[in-house]
């Protein structure tokens, strides 16, 4: 699969359409990050903002204190999901062939650690986890907090490959088998096929919000 550029013809991305846009450059705009990802949980989120207030003088200026921070994040997940209403094309194609590789023994990890060290971390804990659930653990794939917030701002994302043991499929092997699986589920997908590179998904991620600890699903169909 021959590598690709980023397209220059990008539709406009539906996350940067409200009040408070993400942007990695403010207090208020790196907590929306955060609500585009949609990985963290409302109290993440709190905790997030309340330690941006604690640093930045700008947001006790405009009166945001550690006691208003709860409405201050409801009102960002407010005006965010406003905007989305159901999850992009990218973003259903993702999930869904995550769920499709975790089923076929490929773990994943998604926005859940700073770098490579902690990805791997986590996504070993992952792997005990399925396998005790009688997953099959074949290999794995990841993109670091830092390559997710990349998607939301440039609409492409970087996925790393790899496998657990020399008794696995190889590492080019499990690429393979990543790139077909969101391929099948009509993402535009750049990769030069050695285990060098790591796979881009180019596209808008948007979700709706909803915390990761509710028992409310977004619905994906």
């Amino acid at each position: 699969m021959p590598a690709t550029t980023l397209p220059t013809d990008l539709p406009t991305d539906v996350n940067f359409t409200g009040s408070f846009p993400p942007d990695p450059t403010t207090a208020l705009g790196r907590v929306m990050m955060r609500i585009c990802i949609g990985t963290d949980t409302r109290q993440e989120l709190e905790d997030l903002l309340l330690e941006e207030v604690t640093q930045d003088a700008a947001l006790r200026e405009a009166d945001i204190t550690a006691e208003s921070v709860p409405d201050v994040v409801e009102w960002l997940i407010q005006d965010h999901n406003t905007q989305v209403h159901f999850p992009s094309q990218t973003a259903h194609g993702l999930i869904t062939a995550f769920d499709e590789l975790t089923e076929s023994g490929i773990v994943f990890g998604f926005g859940e650690a700073r770098d490579v060290q902690e990805s791997l971390t986590a996504i070993s804990h992952a792997a005990n986890t399925l396998a005790q659930q009688g997953f099959p653990i074949h290999g794995y794939c990841f993109s670091t907090i830092a390559d997710v917030e990349r998607m939301i701002l440039q609409q492409q994302l970087s996925v790393a490959f790899g496998v657990f043991d020399e008794t696995g499929a190889g590492a080019v092997q499990i690429g393979e088998r990543i790139a077909q699986a969101f391929t099948a589920n009509d993402l535009h997908v750049a990769w030069n096929g050695t285990e060098d590179e790591r796979i881009q998904v180019i596209g808008g991620y948007a979700v709706p919000y909803v915390d990761p600890t509710d028992e409310e699903d977004i619905d994906f169909d």
